[in-house]
């Protein structure tokens, strides 16, 4: 069948004949309805095609005529057929068709005056083709596609080929419909309306691709290769793309288009390393040979990696058992692959810079890992090097920009590095061991050492993502744990020295004035009649760390909770507050302690009866619910009478929750925790939110974790952790004697060394007297637009200072950075304002993307040895910089016009305290707190917020801004100082 018009020979012949082809019924029904017959004319016709027909053997023509098929392989057979056709069936009008491939001259005069007008007819192809589609013309650039109309109407038998919309058929409609027919699998069904790059890099991996492109004759092969890959319709990059896709297709190897094209990427990239002509070479030979030039294998590799990039997005989320396996090609298979096909070339180096391909993040993992093992100094005690520093943040930073390392599948691992950083910012501190007093020591494990329990706990649960990180991190660990060692041993000291001489701070937080000292303002109002006291929700976790706190205070705050102080009787600063356990420090004695409001060793049933009836709650109603309440009959969350009591606003509710604790029995340890993994407490914080109670979440004890202890054998041990004291103190161990010692003669032998236990090994232990056992956490919360407590004062972000990183996960949740805590720190050197001004300009752009001020940069960490200074906050201007700071804005001519512009007067003297406030909170404070330093009553916190921004937003830049929902403000002071023109020395940092 000739696919061509009659006078365009096609390609490959030398005559004006083509190789006769199968006849597709439309075809036959065109070279028909085309003849008009006068009476006595022949009414058999004689269709140049393969003499052979699968079709039925009947076709209806116009005019309720009918078509009879026949075929003929011979002169002979077509006479055969003339002499045997019985028109006893047939009606007057009806045609009999005869295909057959003889010529013209093979059949003779004589045979040729038996049929109609003396001749064999060819098929018309793009006649047939405009009858297919039911066009009246055809566009000029289909018919110039000389290839294209055999190859329409062969696939017509295969397609029921839509009615043009119009009367024109157009050559992307007609070859659209065409690919899609052609190259369909069963697997794989192409749309017509979307064939772009990233579908067809989809249909190239369904089984059978690279078969159906076989099958196509090589005219039609090219010719949809060339519209496919057209430049004016699909643009230069996807053109070359598809130039070198179709290029593997045509050597045999398309199955392999997308993992080729990350090989591509690798070697043609950006990042491709020198000395890698060989490794491209072999790859060129993959083409078949095909003259491909660089630009062309760049941009098959560049939209390659953008596809995989969106299949790695599409299955970045966690898919459960319970879920189906995606659809669609999986991303990791593919980088497999390419892998393969990477070690088979010889281009490991080219691989090991990738974003995308495995070998790449193997390689940054390696690379991270040496540069961890490199922070840890050799010596005990010896700060980790800064340039040594530097190097471990690159190192990250490039393992950060790897695709793979935003998987969920990596999510760990990639926090548990960020975690070690942070350690090692941790130990290039000089180290502080000296405390004025027990309660200062826990104050500081609250704010510093809490956090580095929950760090060192990530890093310990261990992590395989490559060979030589389980080394770093267990060389990290063993640092961190050289240094708490000395931290808990100069504690145990100082307890043991104040409890047996009975003195304690005034201001000191103990467990036993827990209820009277917190809960007693919130549960009886110093002003009865007020209608601002909102209901209270405690809930104290069982044995929950400072570490365990710390994580679940940022779920927290994620969750639209704002964080306050409750220490409503205390002078000091607004903090995150802690308070010492009782001794021995085991559930009897100090949760006994808590709830009586008295040093005492009681059971759970005594524990609620005593608490409900304490005479200082005023006549309140008050309830204690413990681990048996909180679950609930077939369909309910919660206990009935724990759900009832919460669902009344008149009544105050206390929760035991036991889960930590339980879970220190068991074989592995839980170094970090998510607010749902703790019983009921989901739906306590959800009760408590409809409720617009106050929150209070603490603990009676903590607890270390086994990461490699040693049994001690003792005859007299009460606990894993605490015995009688009947034989002498001995290593890891001190004797703890006086009031606060709920035991037998008030006295004990406790474990200081959290290397140590009595009993049996489990996943922790507590009884001791390490920092992380007798330190109690205190965690008060508010819903966002609920009553604050009266007395209670609101806190910004309260990580430490040496935690600082751009963005994090702390427990799988995103969160952004925050600024040191108000407490006294270890001494160290201040840095030079040089220092300053760069490092706030560095960590600009990491300011607004977080919205928390300015942080600790590596640079920040000094290697030198402390001097012998008196100690001071970390990082908080120094005094004459920040006075300086606004003298300077008191005498700027843009700050009078600033001030003289507002609607309402305001003093500069406001202006500048919330300023310096802001100063001294390393840029970030909540908007209550900036607004009482100022002078002002809190419920004009907001109004004198905008005020403030009309004041220091100068030209519009955004030097002061709300971040936190609009709950806090941030100061750039760099910025502060450019808009307002005035001297960058000793700038103040933020």
């Amino acid at each position: 069948m000739n696919t061509n018009s009659t006078t365009v020979p096609p390609t490959g012949q030398s005559n004006g004949q083509s190789r006769p082809r199968p006849a597709h019924p439309a075809a036959v029904v065109q070279v028909l309805e085309a003849r008009s017959f006068t009476e006595g004319e022949p009414r058999v016709v004689l269709v140049r095609a393969e003499p052979h027909w699968n079709g039925p053997q009947r076709l209806p023509l116009g005019g309720g005529r009918t078509a009879h098929i026949a075929t003929a392989v011979s002169p002979l057979a077509v006479l055969d057929t003339l002499g045997t056709w019985d028109r006893t069936d047939a009606g007057e009008q009806d045609v009999l068709a005869v295909l057959t491939d003889v010529e013209d001259a093979d059949l003779g005069p004589g045979l040729l005056a038996r049929v109609y007008r003396n001749r064999v007819y060819p098929i018309e192809p793009w006649a047939v083709v405009r009858r297919l589609f039911g066009a009246v013309d055809l566009d000029p650039r289909l018919t110039a596609e000389g290839w294209a109309a055999e190859a329409l109407i062969d696939a017509a038998g295969q397609e029921n080929w839509p009615k043009t919309s119009g009367t024109v058929l157009s050559r992307d409609t007609a070859l659209s419909r065409l690919a899609a027919a052609r190259l369909s699998t069963a697997a794989h069904r192409l749309d017509p309306g979307r064939l772009d790059l990233h579908a067809l890099m989809a249909w190239s991996l369904a089984p059978g691709a690279a078969e159906r492109v076989a099958a196509l004759r090589d005219q039609e092969r090219r010719g949809l290769a060339a519209w496919l890959a057209d430049h004016d319709r699909v643009g230069l990059r996807a053109h070359q793309a598809l130039t070198a896709l179709f290029a593997l297709f045509g050597a045999g190897n398309g199955a392999d288009a997308v993992p080729m094209g990350l090989v591509c990427a690798a070697l043609w990239g950006g990042k491709a390393p020198g000395g890698v002509d060989r490794a491209r070479g072999r790859a060129e030979l993959r083409f078949g040979g095909r003259r491909l030039d660089d630009d062309t294998f760049a941009a098959f590799g560049a939209e390659t990696e953008d596809y995989v990039r969106v299949l790695l997005t599409a299955r970045s989320a966690d898919v459960t058992e319970d879920e189906p396996v995606l659809p669609g090609p999986d991303p990791r298979v593919l980088m497999a692959r390419a892998d393969v096909l990477i070690r088979d070339m010889g281009a490991e180096d080219a691989a090991a810079a990738s974003d995308l391909l495995e070998t790449g993040q193997r390689a940054r993992y390696g690379a991270v890992a040496c540069a961890l093992a490199a922070c840890v100094p050799s010596e005990p005690g010896k700060p980790p090097a800064g340039q040594r520093i530097r190097d471990l943040t690159r190192a990250v930073e490039s393992l950060t920009e790897h695709e793979l390392s935003r998987l969920a599948s990596h999510r760990a691992t990639m926090t548990r590095i960020r975690m070690a950083q942070r350690l090692v910012h941790w130990l290039a501190l000089p180290p502080a061991t000296e405390f004025t007093t027990a309660a200062e020591a826990v104050q500081q494990h609250i704010a510093t050492y809490g956090w580095v329990d929950l760090a060192h706990g990530w890093i310990t649960d261990g992590d395989h993502a490559h060979p030589e990180l389980p080394g770093a991190l267990a060389t990290l660990s063993a640092a961190v744990r050289a240094r708490r060692h000395a931290l808990d041993e100069t504690f145990a000291t100082r307890l043991a020295e104040e409890t047996r001489s009975g003195a304690a701070p005034c201001d000191a937080l103990v467990v036993e004035d827990f209820a009277r000292r917190i809960l007693v303002p919130v549960v009886k109002p110093t002003r009865p009649s007020s209608a601002g006291s909102p209901p209270l929700l405690l809930v104290v976790l069982d044995g929950a760390s400072a570490a365990v706190a710390a994580a679940l205070a940022e779920q927290l705050r994620t969750r639209s909770w704002a964080e306050y102080d409750p220490m409503a009787d205390s002078a000091a600063d607004r903090r995150r507050r802690g308070m010492l356990a009782a001794l021995p420090t085991i559930t009897r004695a100090s949760r006994g302690s808590l709830f009586a409001g008295e040093l005492t060793e009681i059971d759970q049933q005594e524990e609620r009866r005593r608490f409900v009836a304490h005479r200082f709650w005023g006549g309140a109603k008050v309830q204690l619910f413990h681990k048996a309440d909180l679950r609930g009959d077939a369909g309910h969350a919660l206990g009935g009478e724990l759900a009832e009591a919460l669902a009344d606003p008149g009544t105050h509710v206390a929760v035991v929750v036991n889960t930590v604790d339980d879970r220190l029995g068991e074989d592995r340890a839980m170094s970090h925790w998510q607010l749902n993994e703790l019983l009921g407490m989901e739906h306590l914080l959800a009760q408590a939110r409809t409720t617009g109670r106050a929150l209070v979440i603490t603990a009676d004890h903590g607890h270390v974790l086994d990461h490699g202890t040693d049994k001690e054998n003792v005859p007299d041990a009460l606990s894993a952790r605490h015995r009688r004291g009947t034989t002498p103190a001995a290593r890891g161990e001190t004797v703890l004697t006086g009031r606060r010692v709920v035991a037998e003669g008030q006295r004990i032998t406790a474990l200081w060394d959290t290397g140590l236990r009595y009993g049996n090994r489990q996943a922790g232990y507590h009884g001791g007297v390490a920092l992380a056992e007798a330190a109690i956490p205190v965690l008060a919360f508010a819903p966002h637009g609920a009553l604050v407590p009266k007395g209670w004062r609101e806190l910004g972000p309260q990580r430490p200072f040496w935690w600082a990183l751009k963005t994090d996960a702390v427990a799988g949740v995103p969160v952004p950075l925050a600024p040191a805590p108000a407490m006294t720190p270890p001494t160290r050197r201040a840095p030079s304002s040089a220092a300053l001004r760069k490092r706030a300009e560095e960590q600009q752009a990491a300011e607004q993307e977080t919205g928390q001020g300015t942080l600790l940069s590596f640079d920040d960490i000094s290697t030198t040895e402390p001097t012998e200074t008196a100690p001071s906050p970390p990082w908080t201007a120094p005094a004459a910089s920040a006075e300086r700071l606004i003298e300077e804005l008191h005498a700027s001519d843009i700050m009078s016009a600033q001030l003289g512009s507002l609607p309402r007067p305001e003093e500069f003297d406001t202006i500048a305290k919330a300023v310096q406030a802001l100063v001294d909170a390393h840029g970030i404070l909540p908007v209550t707190a900036v607004a009482e330093r100022a002078g002002k009553r809190a419920t004009r916190a907001a109004g004198f917020a905008a005020t403030l921004q009309r004041v220091l937003n100068y030209d519009q830049a955004e030097v002061l801004t709300l971040t936190d929902n609009g709950r806090s403000l941030r100061l750039d002071v760099p910025l502060l100082r450019r808009q307002f023109r005035i001297g960058t020395t000793g700038g103040a940092r933020t």
